[in-house]
């Protein structure tokens, strides 16, 4: 059964299917018509890839091709999502060696650079079931890199939904990633909300303006007293009303399966 949203949300259908939002080996050109993860008007803006928390976050690319976003959550650690990692096409992790995180990207110039070396995956996280509904809730993975960077980290929050979505109601809910139409440059939707979660709270359900590249992307809550991250990108979720909604593994279902010890 596809999981349903909270009794508090009984006006949203349940979920039928989930799709991912990495950025494929080759990219296609870039489409004038509807892009996945981008309902209405196209909200994202740019921001200046020099300036925290920006700077913080950057593109995770593989040597064989494609890539997604990732935050610094620590000198030497970045959060990810788990399948941006995983060679679906020979059933195979990525060698740690092979991935590249690049800082502050913006047009060929970088803040910091490092491979990797090393993931820790979430145990749960199951390949064969990537896009199944109770795997999402486990798309996620922490990047050891080879060296410490001296980029200010961005915190991870402590917040439950509800803190959150009440904290984004007085502050910014914003989503920042190296979308693939727009791949040179980080672009943001500024000002988005949550839409629910499901009823299992593995996922927060958000209208945040995404698309394939973003996967990974850290869900952030930015207020007077700084930035945080909430939530981390995992894919784009279809209902049976034909609306698309961003999907995010919230920080705290991170933290409960050991992921950020």
């Amino acid at each position: 059964m596809p999981a349903r949203l909270r009794p508090r949300l009984a006006a949203a259908p349940p979920l039928l299917a989930a799709l991912f939002l990495t950025a494929p080996v080759a990219a296609q050109d870039q489409q004038t018509s509807a892009v996945l993860g981008i309902e209405g008007a196209d909200d994202r803006e740019p921001v200046d890839a020099t300036a925290w928390p920006w700077v913080a976050i950057g593109q995770v690319n593989r040597e064989i091709g494609g890539h997604c976003t990732g935050a610094l959550i620590a000198p030497d650690r970045v959060l990810t999502a788990a399948h941006c990692l995983y060679n679906f096409g020979d059933g195979r992790w990525t060698i740690p060696f092979e991935v590249h995180f690049v800082a502050g990207y913006d047009r060929g110039k970088y803040r910091e650079h490092a491979r990797a070396k090393s993931f820790a995956i979430a145990p749960g996280w199951d390949a064969t079931e990537a896009t199944a509904q109770g795997n999402l809730g486990d798309d996620w993975a922490v990047i050891e890199l080879e060296r410490a960077f001296t980029i200010r980290p961005i915190a991870l929050s402590d917040l439950g939904y509800e803190e959150i979505k009440s904290a984004a109601a007085a502050g910014e809910l914003t989503i920042a990633a190296y979308n693939r139409d727009f791949g040179e440059i980080l672009t943001r939707h500024q000002g988005c909300d949550l839409a629910g979660e499901t009823g299992d709270a593995r996922l927060m359900l958000h209208d945040c303006d995404a698309t394939y590249g973003a996967s990974g992307a850290p869900l952030l809550l930015v207020t007077p007293a700084g930035a945080e991250i909430v939530g981390l990108q995992s894919a784009v979720v279809e209902l049976q009303d034909g609306r698309t909604l961003g999907a995010a593994v919230p920080v705290a279902g991170i933290r409960a399966q050991g992921g950020l010890d």
